[in-house]
């Protein structure tokens, strides 16, 4: 007789119940019980049973988008003293450009500046948008993307025969770039838990300088257009390591896909965590989240107050000059006729940008925002001034050698990476509510990349006016007046809620309930 049919569901939970016994139940955590399991969509980095390793390398990953924007700031430093017109005449500086080097043209210094500050301007564009793009097609889709006109920025930079070409390809990077600043901080926010938070957003700053000090290690190679290829490598990286991650869950409930956002919050959290309460009270936030527009962004007090101290950071942080020191490295050097090989010089500059970010990310648990932002602005300014009294008794034959040159660049970047660079980011997820943040974030890094813009393409035209040494003064003085600037308008937000420094921007006397609860203790 045949064998009569079976369903394959009853097989199933016959093979189960003779090859393995019952899952063991686990100890309760947030109140439900909870059991092993296993995700068939998306495999477990690692087979990370608590989430904390999924974290650290997915915000790792999407990072990189980071690196290849600190790469494409380095390149300036590297690339545009081979493309300037009879580099390096008349020196002697250690640094000798190999004589079967052929560049297709010759920048004069006016091109050079627009090449360099274009990557800042195309950024401006790239991130106001950003917020508003990856909110209706997604915050993965809209980041993977991003490597594309980074590769044919890289492309077009390396092969083209004319300065327009290069114009071109620094725009488009600079898109990109901005489009990063604004899109990856959001992802990470979402994909952390909360203990993790402080420190996987920090890893923005750490991948960009690492990105600045990879562009001066690769600018060892004197070939402009080895050195784009090489950064092009990056963005590719990015997108081969990038397309494995699941989308935000905060994303995905937004868009109603219950299951797949659950899935990709099983992803981050690890098999051996309860999603359940963080997945409803991720849905219940998304329901009660009330959307602002921009112009909404100016209708409360204290909100209006936020953007300007928002914007009096960015304002100082970029007319500090870091981005011109950044961009110009090189020629720096050769201004101070630093003796030692150019490209070894910058990679000491960039080794000190990278080490200072990720020491700060320790400060930052420590010490309170206001005192580092004080503390960096009156430093930079110290480093700026010594640097500008040497270049004054060089040039009157007066002291020489190149020690205290570099030391006061290095001074200069470490302090900045320890305050002024990472925190007035840090604090727009501090001083606005989180309905208006992305919204906020989006106007600041618009802001912060034109100033950007403008202090590197000014910086050129400063010098040619009134020498690196009154350069360096002026851009002193604006650390002193930011510093003073810190300390009158901007307000403590370490271990505050968005409630209580509203309240102070209001003008609100923070101090109201304990005299109330004097006189009714009086009473």
């Amino acid at each position: 007789m045949p064998d009569q049919p079976t369903s394959s569901s009853s097989l199933e939970v016959e093979e189960d119940s003779l090859a393995t016994p019952s899952a063991p139940e686990l100890p309760e955590k947030n109140g439900n019980p909870k059991q092993l399991q296993r995700m068939e969509t998306v495999p477990d980095i690692k087979r990370d049973t608590s989430g904390i390793t999924t974290q650290y390398i997915a915000t790792g990953i999407v990072n990189l988008g980071a690196f290849a924007a600190g790469a494409c700031v380095a390149w300036s430093s590297a690339a545009l003293p081979l493309l300037i017109s009879e580099p390096f005449e008349n020196d002697n500086i250690g640094l000798e450009v190999p004589s079967n080097i052929t560049h297709r043209f010759a920048l004069t210094e006016s091109e050079a500046s627009w090449t360099a500050s274009l990557l800042c301007l195309g950024a401006l564009f790239g991130a106001v948008p950003t917020g508003l793009i990856s909110e209706n097609f997604g915050r993965k889709k809209t980041l993977l993307y991003l490597a594309l006109p980074l590769v044919v920025s890289w492309t077009l930079i390396a092969s083209t025969p004319n300065v327009y070409g290069l114009y071109v390809g620094r725009f488009v990077g600079g898109v990109a770039v901005g489009a990063f600043s604004v899109g990856i901080p959001p992802y990470v926010e979402d994909i952390a838990e909360k203990q993790l938070l402080a420190t996987l957003a920090n890893f923005y700053h750490v991948h960009f300088t690492c990105g600045v000090l990879f562009g001066y290690i690769v600018g060892m190679i004197l070939n402009p257009s080895w050195l784009s290829f090489l950064c092009a490598s990056v963005p590719v990286g990015f997108f081969v390591g990038f397309i494995f991650l699941p989308e935000s869950p905060v994303y995905l409930i937004s868009q109603g896909k219950y299951n797949e956002a659950k899935t990709a919050l099983r992803y981050y959290r690890g098999i051996d965590n309860d999603i359940e309460s963080e997945f409803k009270a991720l849905k219940e936030n998304f329901r009660n989240l009330v959307k602002v527009t921009f112009k909404e962004l100016f209708s409360t007090k204290a909100t209006v107050k936020a953007l300007i101290v928002s914007f009096g950071l960015m304002f100082f942080q970029q007319v500090s000059g870091i981005y011109p020191i950044l961009f110009y490295a090189s020629k720096i050097f050769k201004t101070f006729s630093i003796t030692s090989e150019l490209p070894s010089a910058a990679i000491i500059l960039g080794f000190c940008l990278v080490s200072s970010t990720y020491f700060s990310t320790m400060l930052l648990k420590l010490i309170r925002r206001r005192i580092l932002l004080v503390f960096s602005f009156v430093f930079m300014s110290i480093s700026l001034g010594l640097l500008a009294t040497y270049y004054h008794l060089k040039a009157s034959n007066i002291c020489s050698g190149n020690t205290l040159p570099l030391f006061c660049l290095c001074l200069f970047v470490s302090v900045y990476a320890t305050g002024v660079g990472p925190i007035p980011w840090l604090m727009l997820r501090e001083i606005f509510p989180k309905n208006v943040t992305r919204r906020a974030t989006a106007i600041t890094a618009g802001v912060h990349w034109f100033l950007a813009f403008g202090a590197t393409k000014l910086y050129q035209n400063l010098v040619d006016q009134v020498k690196p040494g009154w350069t360096l003064w002026y851009f002193a003085i604006i650390c002193i007046i930011g510093a003073i600037f810190v300390y009158v308008f901007v307000p403590e937000t370490k271990g505050r809620t968005v409630e209580e420094i509203h309240k102070e921007l209001d003008g609100q006397k923070t101090h109201i309930h304990i005299i109330e609860l004097k006189s009714v203790t009086a009473t």
